[in-house]
This record gives C-alpha cells, sequence and structure tokens, in this order.
C-alpha cells in the first residue's frame, strides 16, 4: 500500500509541476476553405511519442490542453486525407497559451501510402465512420491478450459472457487484417490468442456484409466491427510464445501460438490444455468472472489466410476441441400458480464429455475490369464449413416438492444418459458483379446438409403422495436426424435517376427434416428394453417451402437518405408420420412485410441518426406444430399445436451517435419500441400433483420499450491516459401468460446506470475501475402472483502498478450484491486474483504468481426471476488455488528482433513523420 501511494504521489506532483499551455489555431487549405476533421498532434522531440492531439470542428479550428512534461521544443503535426502532412518544430511557451493562427495546408496530388509517413501515430485518429486506436498508446501486461488490449480503449466494454460493445452498441464481427481469424465472426480465439504487442491498429467501423464491403455500400446493420491490424515490417514477421502454468490441487495450463507472416499471407498455430475453466486461449492472470462447474479443455488448430480483404484471397482454417464438464447444483425454487402454490428442493450432477473437429475454408476472386477507367468487377466468393462432433453425458437428479404448508406433494428421481455423433456441412457460393458508378447484381446458394445419431437411456420416478404410488419410466431411445436447408438469393441494386435507386430482390428456401425417433420400455417379464413405444415414438418427415420477392426503393437527399421496402412471403409446410397418421398436417402462411429508414450523416461521418421499422414475422418452429406427445419427462407432458398462427413483430428504433472530435467526446443513444401480435407462448396447465401439460397458443398484447445514453470522454498527454465513460440503460416489457387456463400480465421495469474509468500514468501504473446499478420491478395484473422488487450492483477494479526494473504486481477485484438471493444464500460475493510477475532475459520472458480467489469469498449463488418462480441456485464453481505462470515469448519482424515488451513504455524511434488523419 505504501508502495502505492508513493507512486501515486509521484504521478501527481510531476502533473503538477509539468509544462501545460492550451494550443490553438485554424486548419485551411489554399482556397482559404476551413477543414473540419484534420488530426492536429504534437511529438516529443526527443523521441517522436505523442503528447497531445486533437481533432478540427466544422469551423477548422483546434484547442489543444498540452503537458510536455520538461520538453521545451515539440513536434507540431497536421494530417488529413488527401492532404500533404504539415509538420513543424515549435517552442515550448512561458505562458499558458500558444495560437499557431491560420496554418495552410496542400493538396496532395499524388496519393502516399499513408503507412509509409507515419513515425508516431496520434493514439486516436477518426476517419469518416471510422475510429482508429494506435495500439502502442494503450499500456498492456508483458502476457497481455488482443482482448486485453480491448479492455483499455475508450468506449469498448467486454461483459462476462463476452459480449463486446463500443459507447453500448453491439459489436458484431472481429477481424484480423480485415478477415475472419480461423472462421470466427465473433473473434474469439483471435482475441484470446493473439498477443496484444503484435496489433497496430484496431478500428472499429459500422459492420458491414461482404457485398456492402465490395460494392461499397453503406452500413445499415446497426452494429460495429472491430478489424485489428498486425504490425509490419516490410511484410515479413514470425512471432509467438509458449506458456505453461502449474498450481496447487494440480492445477495446470500449457498453450503454444506460432504466427506467421510472408508477403500478404498469414499462418497461426495455436494449442494448449488446462483444467481452469478455459475453452481457449491462456490467461495469465484470470478475469473476475464466475464460471459454473468444473471443465477440462484441450484445443488446437490452424489457419493459413493469403491476400487482403479488397482483392482475391483464400482461407482455410481447421480446429479440434475437446472438453470434460461436470457440474454440481442444488437449487430451491418457490413456485406460484393461480391457484396454490409450492416449493422444490433440488439436488443434481452431470457430466459432458465432448469433442469437435471443425474446418472451414473461403475463396473469394476479384475479377478487375479490362479497362482501367472502367469500375466494372466482379466477386465470386465460396464459403464452406464443416463440423463433426461426438459427445457423452449423463445427469442424476432427486427433487422433492411441497406445499407451503410443508405437505409432501412428490418425490421426484431422474438417470440419463446419453451418446450422440453430429455431422453438418455449409456451403455459400455467390457471384456479384458492379456495372457502371454504383449498379450492382448479386446472386448467393446457399447449402446446409446436417446429420445426427444419440443413443439415450432415461430412467425416473416420480413418488405421489397423494395417491401413495410410484410411477417409473425406464427406457431407451434411438434418434437419427437428417437435415438440408437449400435457399437461393438475388438482388439488384439499379440508379434510375440521380439518387433515386430501386432494389429489387427474390428469395427461395426449401428445408427438410426427418427424424426416426425409435422408444423401447423395459420389460420385467423379459428383463429387456424390447416393447416399442409407438405412441411416443415418430418417423416424421418435415418439409417447408417459401418464396419471398420484395422491392425496396432508396432516395437520397444531401446528407438525408430515405429508404422503404415491402415483400410479400409464401411458406408451406406439410408434415407427415408413417406410424401414426393422425398426426399429419398441412399448414400455409401468407403474410406481406414492410420496412422504413431514414438516415442522416454528416459529411464526416462524426454525427449519424436513423429511424427504423421493421416487420419481422417469426414461424412456428416444429416442435411447436407437431402434434407428438412428448412424455421423455414423466413429469410433464408437452404437446404441440399445428393450428398456431405466425408470430408478427413490429420494430421501431430511433439511435443517435455524435463524435465530438474537437472535445473527445463521444455520445451514443438509442430509443426502442416492440409490439408483438400473435405472439407464441407456452401454455402450461400444473395438476394437484404438479404434473405438468403444455401446448402453444398465439396470444396479443405483449409489447416492450428500451432505451439506452452512453458518454465517453478521453484525455491525453504524453505521460498520462484518462477514458470515462458513462451509461444508462432502461428497459418496460409488457408480457403476456397463461398458467392453469389463466391468462395474466406482468409489467417488468429495468433502470441501470453504470461508470466506468481508466488511467494510466506512463510505465508506473494502470488502472480501471467501474460501478454498474440494476433495480428492477415486477408487478402483476392479478392477486394470485406477488409483485417483486429487487437490486444488484457490481464493482469491478484492476491495477497494475509497475516497480524495480522489471517487475510488476497486478490486481483484479470484483464485488457483486444481489438482494434477490433468498436467506439460505450468501447475496455477495468479493472474487479478487493478484499476481507477481517479473520480466526475464531481456524481457523475452516472464514468470508470474497467480492467486486465483485470494479471499476464498467468491461464490455460485444466483437467483432468477419469472411470473412462475422464483429459483435460488448454488453451483460448484472453480475454486481458490494458486498457481506459477512461466511465458516465453519469440519473434521478428523483417530479420529484426521484435519488441516483445508489453505497451508500458511508448518509446519511439527519432524520425519525424506526419500521417495518419482523416483518410
Amino acid at each position: 500500500m505504501k508502495n502505492l501511494l508513493l507512486i501515486l504521489l509521484l504521478c501527481f506532483s510531476g502533473a503538477l509541476f509539468a509544462q501545460k499551455f492550451t494550443l490553438e489555431g485554424i486548419v485551411k487549405d489554399k482556397t482559404s476553405t476551413v477543414l473540419e476533421g484534420a488530426t492536429v498532434y504534437l511529438q516529443s522531440i526527443k523521441d517522436s511519442i505523442p503528447i497531445a492531439y486533437g481533432i478540427t470542428n466544422k469551423n477548422g479550428a483546434f484547442s489543444i490542453q498540452v503537458n510536455t512534461e520538461d520538453d521545451s521544443k515539440a513536434i507540431f503535426n497536421i494530417a488529413y486525407m488527401g492532404y500533404v502532412p504539415y509538420q513543424q518544430d515549435i517552442n515550448v511557451p512561458d505562458g499558458k497559451e500558444l495560437n499557431m493562427g491560420v496554418v495552410t495546408i496542400e493538396e496532395q496530388v499524388e496519393q502516399l501510402n499513408v503507412v509509409s509517413i507515419i513515425a508516431k501515430a496520434p493514439p486516436v485518429l477518426i476517419k469518416k465512420d471510422t475510429i482508429e486506436y494506435n495500439a502502442d498508446s494503450f499500456k498492456t501486461l508483458p502476457n497481455d491478450k488482443a482482448e486485453d488490449l480491448l479492455k483499455k480503449l475508450p468506449g469498448i466494454e467486454i461483459d462476462t459472457d463476452g459480449n463486446i460493445t463500443m459507447n453500448g452498441i453491439e459489436v458484431e464481427a472481429v477481424n484480423v487484417d480485415g478477415m475472419a481469424f480461423f472462421g470466427e465472426k465473433s473473434g474469439d480465439i483471435a482475441l484470446k490468442n493473439l498477443p496484444s504487442n503484435v496489433i497496430s491498429k484496431v478500428q472499429v467501423t459500422d459492420y458491414k456484409t461482404n457485398t456492402q464491403k465490395f460494392t461499397g455500400e453503406e452500413s445499415d446493420s446497426g452494429t460495429k466491427e472491430i478489424n485489428l491490424t498486425i504490425k509490419k515490417g516490410k511484410n515479413r514477421a514470425t512471432f509467438g510464445d509458449v506458456k505453461v502454468g502449474y498450481g496447487t490441487d494440480e492445477k495446470y495450463q500449457v498453450n503454444a501460438n506460432i504466427f506467421k507472416l510472408i508477403e500478404g499471407k498469414q499462418l497461426g498455430l495455436i494449442g494448449g490444455s488446462n483444467n481452469i475453466n478455459m475453452t481457449k486461449g491462456f490467461n495469465s492472470l484470470p478475469d473476475t468472472d464466475t464460471s459454473s462447474g468444473y471443465i477440462e479443455s484441450d484445443f488446437i488448430g490452424a489457419n493459413y489466410t493469403k491476400g487482403k480483404w479488397n482483392e482475391t484471397r483464400i482461407n482455410g482454417n481447421y480446429r479440434y476441441s475437446a472438453q470434460n464438464n461436470e457440474k454440481e447444483q442444488i437449487s430451491h425454487t418457490e413456485n406460484f400458480l393461480p391457484d396454490f402454490n409450492y416449493i422444490t428442493d433440488s439436488e443434481s450432477k452431470s457430466f459432458n464429455d465432448s469433442d469437435s473437429h471443425i474446418g472451414g475454408g473461403d475463396l473469394k476472386i476479384i475479377i478487375p475490369p479490362k479497362n482501367k477507367k472502367s469500375n466494372n468487377k466482379v466477386l465470386i466468393s465460396n464459403e464452406i464449413g464443416v463440423n463433426v462432433s461426438h459427445s457423452e453425458s449423463g445427469s442424476v437428479t432427486d427433487k422433492k416438492s411441497e406445499y407451503t404448508n410443508g405437505d409432501l406433494v412428490s418425490d421426484y428421481y431422474s438417470e440419463n444418459e446419453s451418446l450422440s455423433d453430429n455431422y453438418s456441412i455449409n456451403n455459400e457460393f455467390s457471384v456479384t458483379t458492379i456495372t457502371g458508378k454504383r449498379d450492382y447484381l448479386t446472386m448467393s446458394l446457399n447449402t446446409d446438409f446436417s446429420k445426427g445419431n444419440a443413443d439415450n437411456m432415461n430412467y425416473s420416478e416420480n413418488y405421489i403422495e397423494r395417491l401413495s404410488s410410484t410411477e417409473i419410466q425406464d427406457q431407451i431411445n434411438n434418434t437419427d436426424t437428417y437435415g438440408s436447408d437449400i435457399s437461393l438469393n438475388a438482388l439488384w441494386s439499379k440508379e434510375l435517376f440521380t439518387n433515386f435507386r430501386i432494389m429489387p430482390r427474390y428469395s427461395a428456401s426449401i428445408n427438410s427434416q426427418e427424424n426416426e425417433k425409435y422408444i423401447y420400455d423395459f420389460d420385467e417379464n423379459t428383463d429387456d428394453y424390447d416393447d416399442f413405444n409407438e405412441i411416443q415414438s415418430s418417423d416424421s418427415r418435415y418439409a417447408a417451402t417459401s418464396i419471398r420477392p420484395a422491392l425496396r426503393l432508396r432516395y437520397e437527399y444531401k446528407d438525408f437518405r430515405f429508404e422503404v421496402e415491402g415483400g410479400y412471403t409464401n411458406t408451406y409446410t406439410k408434415y407427415t408420420d408413417k406410424l401414426i397418421e393422425a398426426r399429419d398436417f398441412k399448414t400455409d402462411f401468407e403474410y406481406a412485410t414492410y420496412s422504413g429508414r431514414i438516415r442522416y450523416r454528416d459529411q464526416n461521418g462524426y454525427k449519424n441518426i436513423n429511424l427504423t421499422y421493421n416487420q419481422k414475422v417469426n414461424l412456428p418452429s416444429v416442435n411447436q406444430l407437431q402434434p407428438v406427445i412428448d412424455e421423455s419427462d414423466i413429469t410433464h407432458v408437452v404437446i404441440g399445436n399445428p393450428f398456431l398462427e405466425q408470430e408478427i413483430n413490429h420494430n421501431i428504433k430511433f439511435s443517435y451517435q455524435n463524435n465530438l472530435a474537437f472535445n473527445n467526446i463521444n455520445v451514443t443513444g438509442t430509443i426502442k419500441a416492440e409490439f408483438v401480435d400473435d405472439k407464441i407462448i407456452s401454455s402450461t396447465i400444473t395438476d394437484e400433483d404438479l404434473n405438468k401439460y403444455t401446448t402453444y397458443d398465439n396470444i396479443d398484447g405483449d409489447y416492450s420499450y428500451s432505451g439506452s445514453v452512453a458518454i465517453t470522454k478521453s484525455f491525453f498527454s504524453k505521460k498520462t491516459n484518462i477514458n470515462i465513460n458513462a451509461r444508462l440503460n432502461g428497459s418496460f416489457s409488457n408480457a403476456l401468460s397463461i398458467q392453469n387456463g389463466v391468462e395474466f400480465t406482468g409489467e417488468t421495469t429495468m433502470l441501470r446506470p453504470s461508470l466506468s474509468f481508466k488511467y494510466s500514468y506512463d510505465n508506473k501504473l494502470d488502472l480501471s475501475a467501474s460501478y454498474s446499478y440494476s433495480a428492477t420491478s415486477v408487478v402483476y395484473d392479478t392477486n394470485d402472483f406477488n409483485d417483486n422488487t429487487y437490486f444488484s450492483q457490481n464493482v469491478d477494479f484492476d491495477a497494475s502498478i509497475f516497480f524495480l526494473k522489471n517487475v510488476f504486481l497486478s490486481n483484479k477485484v470484483s464485488y457483486s450484491y444481489n438482494s434477490r438471493v433468498g436467506d439460505e444464500f450468501d447475496g455477495d460475493a468479493i472474487f479478487w486474483n493478484a499476481g507477481l510477475g517479473i520480466e526475464l532475459w531481456n524481457n523475452k520472458a516472464t514468470l508470474t504468481l497467480v492467486g486465483y480467489d485470494m479471499l476464498g469469498k467468491n461464490n455460485g449463488y444466483r437467483r432468477s426471476v419469472t411470473e412462475t418462480y422464483i429459483k435460488d441456485t448454488e453451483s460448484n464453481i472453480l475454486e481458490q488455488y494458486f498457481m506459477l505462470n512461466f511465458t516465453y515469448k519469440f519473434g521478428n519482424f523483417a530479420g529484426q528482433q521484435m519488441n516483445i515488451k508489453g505497451s508500458r513504455g511508448r518509446a519511439g524511434g527519432s524520425s519525424r513523420g506526419g500521417g495518419g488523419g482523416k483518410r
């Protein structure tokens, strides 16, 4: 603690006596036109490290708070797309201000390679609809991965489930050098395996489909995409690491990665094994995330890529993974019904051993025009994926149910074992042609074939106190499934006249499923499973054919875009069963759908405002439609309803994004409303012996509202980096349900404010803290159910302190409290992980001692609340351990040893240069 206080004192005292001033001016071109969005930044004249940066506003003005520490001079830079980089040495003023006046920059006759003119880029660049972070400007630990780097960037957050948001907006895809890494859209393997210190840039932009990227179409997804660019050394590099760890209670982890870049080619090999609940990668200091059960995991993979995203390219990848998952759980559930309430206490144990082989390939051929002046070109694309998996699982459950007065209702016990194999192959072939300036035609054929086999053994017995009898189910079943999904899609985009475009599209699909499920009950007379159960068995065929023509109209006026689309869908379904003909049915669905969008975006892409309306139709699933009795659980009988109607969702969304680059502030907000017609719900009747009978029905009156707002502010100087992020989320839902024939409504209101703070100082201190509070209220329109009000709060704190020469201390602490958890369980939990490490052998190796759950206070308690129950659960979790980790890093770029240190110190060369800016 004394060391921490001393470091903080040094940080603030250094900042207090540093030379600070405000740098102002206006940027224009030779025609005296002001330039909005130009990047203005200062570099240290000693080592070219960025000192401060700013963006010009609509008047071309900039105002930057500068802290030069003890430097008496600095390098003044201006960068703007299409203009020659401007550079000038300046003297640090004695006063508090320095006005550069009007700075004129010249247009660039020949477009230069921007990368070649960068010496030390600013930490953040705004490039129209893209925010680009310079990775070296954000400090990371020696063994950190790409995921750890993202957590340090302004506006980016990663929750406990791995979901990424940028200023509250969902990140839909993560790429490496513009392409999916190991075929994953989520980029999970890249985030958990790529060393943070090999990343050059982190680019955040609007998510686009492959067609939109090729044709230059504007994104309409409403989500974001992250691209990680790898540092290049004349485009030749080899890097990787080997990591091993062993700890108390025989805990271990081992991982090896090697990546190679050769003239536009990428090769990656990864592999690892652990028994500390990690499914991918290696973690030198685990996050404070609670995972249920004990997981042992092994994995290997290979990835090959040649070419860039905007040229002919090929990608192939393979992954193998094996997992063993063991879970134990006890629960206490209060159940609410219109006519009575009851309590269920349950204990269960389960295991799952699985392995999978996943392979993929992606070939994209771009045919350029013969005439270099022509814009005509063709993209031929083929993506294929193969998945083969095997699984063995089993579970044992024991639960007892009583009325609220303590009288026994039932005592249930079950054992289940399953063995399954699944195979699937999918392929997407598409051709896109661009003609003229912006017209294009794209056609695609998608095929998906699957096959599965499962053998199951199910034994259960249910004692009913009222009847003083026990019902026993002892059976085996074999299931063979076959599925195919074939679809054809076509879209033509044609500009009829200036700024007006028509976009007709057509799609057709054929989906078929075959299911052979044969169930045999145990026959005591033969002492064998040879009593065929025809009622529960099925030999079915299901086919669904859909045809949908649609037309979209688009008009653009200045910074506005207007779009409307209408489509009409015909879907024909047919179900047949060879065992029982009475189950056969035919159902046809016909419906029209509409959508509209109004979008405003300024010329620089800083402000983006959207108002959209979408109508979405959800068809009933096969299980919801097929009139086949499912009695696999003797206490719960389920049967489909072939007379279900389609569910129609009306969605209205307003979104606002504004990057106030001049002030280093980013503001985002959304408001959503959803109304559902003919919502498909489960309708359940529970009798006095707690046997349940469920079917499906349509119901009207379901709607919800939600909204969010996020504000991010960043401060940057030569040694200090501060980011503040404030968010507010709220929602209201009016949900309808049916229980025991009674229709009721639950109104749920949720409000969740949160605040996060990130601070780093030179190579001494790096910390982040966040707090969130969530309040929820549930009100029912009937006295048969109790209203619920509860809250939860979470505090997270991460800190890394660097001292002596190569020693660092890291801590990750989280505190959570849930008022919903019952008296029998602990509602709050403190989770503290710590690591003490040292860099060895000229920073080529790192030795770290890690303590997981230092206080032993983490727990697996959870509470879930619905309109019909409150359930408290305690699951087995990974418990306290201590582990010694060793990491060895290697690599070189263009034959020269790479910088294998973490981004602690932002050391730079002495070369000067401009670059970056609005591109």
